[in-house]
């Protein structure tokens, strides 16, 4: 798609910086409602966001294509000059800024911002996902007339474009700053990309409740008696600083499940983010659903030691280790199996996922207790990867466990 039109003074002229209030001078629609909340939250936290000399010029803000109150850029204006773009990310309930310093973006909004043009045209938005990591191109073409007096006559287009990469759903992600204390609350409301609900909640599993079933699960899991449920009651219920978010998430393929984490040692504040696959949510036994959800807790209590014991310590307590061996009651070598990498250290947990699936239904085979309690952590048999299949999916009719409602 292309666009043409003429530009109106009140667009191109450049806005005072310095004002509070927010007149939009973009030359696209934006998500005027996450920039004016933004612009709020970074009046009142100035003094710790602000890393360089400059002002925001929030009239010329742009949201880049995307209108789920997620994400935005603003250029850092000094003495008539663009000197710095600063992107402002909501991941969740908080929102984290990171400054771009990228020449390419600078000049994009200098253009914009203080170009003498008669007319642009701008091609489509090129936005690419993959995996939670999104890409934004945007591109504007600026016609610069030779002579003022009569644009028409002769000038030159000048192409500037606008490019950002960073992973929507993982806030620990480098480089966003995180001098706030693990982010800023965002008070918005939220769209899509997140939402503000339950914002003093510890465990949050609100997001669930369109997968009844898995939402169902989700509220028994600090309660059952167990080590897991024991480390959650105690890490993360009542305090409201260490905080776990479960949620639905498509197009995770062969994976599960995900787990990010983002802390702050200033504030003592750790937040993880539980992403499961919404294929799994749907048509998993309980069974798989449960070890599913206490394994990703796992990954969400390790990351939580390793925040609090430093490297060192944690290397010390959670040593890693790669193969594994099963033994027959005459202690001869069954099985060799070895550790997926980024779970050697849940070697201690696996007898207790075993045991927290075999208390839930002591009447699942040991062999498929076995499968499911391994998936993920450790390579499988042939014969284990099919039980454990036939439990992530109940629509191949070959389940041994409880399907869900």
């Amino acid at each position: 798609m292309s666009i043409q039109s003429c530009i109106h003074d009140d667009i191109y002229s450049s806005s005072d910086p310095t004002s509070a209030e927010y007149h939009s001078k973009s030359l696209w629609k934006e998500d005027e409602k996450y920039i004016k909340n933004v612009m709020k939250i970074y009046s009142e936290y100035e003094d710790k966001i602000k890393k360089f000399s400059g002002t925001p010029d929030w009239d010329y803000a742009m949201s880049m294509g995307r209108y789920d109150e997620s994400f935005m850029v603003v250029p850092i204006i000094e003495n008539g000059k663009v000197v710095n773009t600063l992107a402002c990310a909501r991941f969740d309930k908080k929102v984290y800024f990171r400054y771009e310093n990228s020449e390419t973006n600078k000049a994009f909004f200098q253009n914009i911002t203080y170009g003498k043009y008669s007319r642009y045209k701008t091609d489509a938005d090129n936005t690419n996902t993959q995996k939670g990591i999104v890409c934004i191109t945007k591109t504007i073409s600026m016609w610069y007339p030779d002579n003022e007096s009569n644009p028409n006559a002769g000038g030159y287009w000048e192409t500037n474009y606008y490019t950002n990469c960073y992973n929507f759903l993982d806030y620990s992600s480098p480089g966003w700053e995180d001098s706030g204390g693990g982010g800023y609350d965002y008070g918005g409301g939220g769209g899509s990309g997140g939402g503000n609900e339950n914002s003093n909640q510890d465990i949050t599993i609100d997001q669930l409740q369109n997968y009844p079933c898995a939402h169902s699960i989700a509220q028994q899991l600090p309660n059952l008696n167990n080590s897991i449920a024991s480390n959650m009651r105690q890490i993360f219920q009542n305090n409201t600083k260490y905080n776990i978010t479960f949620r639905a998430k498509s197009g995770l393929g062969t994976t599960d499940g995900e787990t990010f984490a983002t802390y702050s040692t200033e504030f003592d504040t750790f937040n993880a983010v539980i992403n499961l696959n919404d294929e799994v949510l749907l048509n998993a036994t309980k069974e798989y659903i449960l070890v599913t959800m206490y394994h990703e807790v796992l990954h969400a209590f390790l990351k939580y030691q390793l925040y609090k014991l430093g490297n060192t310590e944690f290397q010390a307590q959670y040593p890693g280790v790669t193969v594994g061996y099963d033994y027959a009651s005459n202690e001869t070598i069954t099985n060799t199996f070895t550790f997926i990498e980024g779970h050697a250290q849940l070697v201690p947990f696996l007898t207790t996922l075993q045991n927290i699936v075999s208390q839930y239904n002591p009447n699942l085979p040991n062999n498929v207790i076995t499968a499911i309690s391994r998936a993920g952590i450790t390579t499988l048999t042939p014969e284990q990867a099919q039980l454990n299949n036939n439990e992530r999916n109940t629509l191949l009719g070959n389940n041994l466990g409880t399907k869900c409602p």
